[in-house]
Parts: structure tokens; C-alpha cells; sequence
């Protein structure tokens, strides 16, 4: 069944046609146009030549993105040959550099129910010419920290994707905060980490996969949230700094 409050499901033409989620979280609200090409280790993700997540470039050949972007919400993997990153490009209508996938590595600890270590490491069939990569934070960033996030989400609850690339800032919530905010609903761990604007700005469908960036480093993937933007649930991200050891090890693993 397709939710848009957990999954962040990233195209609703997807969801009913495949039957999956394939995306927890939301696109933009609140943000603005991206007209220049500044954010360079930015990459789309698509599913049979469908646009389905973001992801950020940790390497020349490697991207960072979400679990529950390369599986079904059963947990299930996608096809990798059906899967291909999209670089240097701003705008849906601009192929850029695109590369198919070598490998699509996600942590045994991800549980598709809850989204739980919602990290994957996509290895890419060939390097990226000249590619600028984001530096991965290796330590838990301070509430009330501004971070950048930079998607193609919807720019509102229930609305579309966004074909021009779209960023805003947002405030990290402390981990206590977001646990009382969605106690009784859903579980934030200890590998998660929230921020957003009360009402005002936040992530949302079509943004999963993709890079919150603090301080200079990404501290978290774009995972799920409860609505895009609401007052009273902030947006829910993949810590990096809880799972970095899981990053670390596969860039080892294939170099």
C-alpha cells in the first residue's frame, strides 16, 4: 500500500505502478530555485529512466544515498541494471553525466518498516570526469545547527516533483525533541537525526537519498518524515555520524 507519511514516497506515478515506495521523504517546501551548478556532488537517482531519489558523490565513482531507495518497501532490492545516477545537472529535463550502477550496497541493519540505518552506497560502473565529492561528518551535529538540503521534492504536501533543483536551511532538532514530537506514532533511534522549520520549511517526497549538509560536511540523508512541512513533525534523516563505520568500510571494500 502507498503512504506518503512514511515512506517520503518520491512519485506517486511510481508508487501505483510498481507497487512500491520508493521514497520516504519530501521534496523542498519552503526553499528556493537552484540556478547555478553550486551544489556539484549532487546526483539524481532513477528507476528505469524514472527520477525516483538524490544522492551526494562521497567519491568519483561512489554515491551516498538512502536504503529505501534501492529497495521496495519489502525490503526487497530493486533491479541495479534498471538504476542509474544522473550528475552535473540542475534541471530533470538534463540528462548530465550519467552512469549505471556496479553495486548497490546497504547495511543488514535496515529495516524497511521503519527505516532504521537508512543508508546505502551505490558503486558506479565507471568514474565521473572532474567530480567535486561532499566530506562526510564524522561527528553528531549540535542542535539548533543550520544545515543545507538540496532537492527535487515536492515544494508541498500532496504536490510534484520539482524539475529545477531546490535548497533550503533548516535547524537541527535535538534527537529528545523529535522523540517526543512523534512519540506514539513512529520511532526515531539512535541512527536517526530531525530538523526543520516548524511549518515553514522541511524536505519532502521526491528529496530521499539526498544530502543534509552542516557545517561544511553531510550529516545526514534525506530519510522520511510524517507530511512535508508540518508544524509539528520535523523531517527525519540518516545520521552519518551513526553510521559512518558502514560507509567506510564498503568505499574499502570496493575502491
Amino acid at each position: 500500500m502507498c503512504q506518503f507519511s512514511r515512506l517520503l514516497v518520491l512519485q506517486l506515478v511510481l508508487c501505483l505502478a510498481f507497487g512500491h515506495i520508493y521514497g520516504q521523504r519530501m521534496l523542498i517546501v519552503g526553499g528556493s530555485e537552484v540556478t547555478e551548478k553550486k551544489y556539484p556532488y549532487f546526483v539524481r537517482l532513477h528507476f528505469h529512466g524514472e527520477f525516483i531519489c538524490g544522492g551526494a558523490l562521497v567519491r568519483n565513482n561512489a554515491v551516498l544515498t538512502a536504503a529505501h531507495c534501492v529497495e521496495d518497501s519489502n525490503g526487497k532490492d530493486l533491479n541495479v541494471k534498471a538504476l542509474s545516477v544522473h550528475a552535473d545537472t540542475i534541471n530533470l529535463g538534463d540528462t548530465g553525466v550519467e552512469r549505471e550502477i556496479k553495486y548497490a550496497m546497504v547495511p543488514k541493519e535496515y529495516d524497511a518498516e521503519t527505516l532504521n540505518y537508512d543508508v546505502a552506497v551505490l558503486i558506479l560502473s565507471s568514474t565521473i570526469p572532474n567530480a567535486s565529492v561532499i566530506p562526510l561528518g564524522k561527528s553528531v551535529v549540535a542542535a539548533g545547527t543550520n544545515c543545507l538540503v538540496i532537492g527535487h521534492g515536492h515544494t508541498e504536501e500532496g504536490g510534484v516533483v520539482s524539475k529545477q533543483l531546490q535548497e533550503i536551511h533548516v535547524p537541527v532538532v535535538s534527537r529528545e525533541d523529535c522523540q517526543r514530537k512523534y512519540r506514539g506514532k513512529d520511532l526515531i533511534t539512535q541512527y536517526m537525526m530531525c530538523a526543520s522549520e516548524p511549518g515553514k520549511k522541511d524536505s519532502c517526497t521526491g528529496d530521499s537519498g539526498g544530502p543534509m549538509i552542516c557545517n561544511g560536511k553531510q550529516a545526514g540523508i534525506v530519510s522520511w518524515g510524517e507530511g512535508c512541512g508540518r508544524f509539528e513533525y520535523p523531517g527525519v534523516y540518516t545520521d552519518i555520524s551513526k553510521v559512518y563505520g558502514f560507509i567506510e568500510n564498503t568505499l574499502k571494500m570496493y575502491p
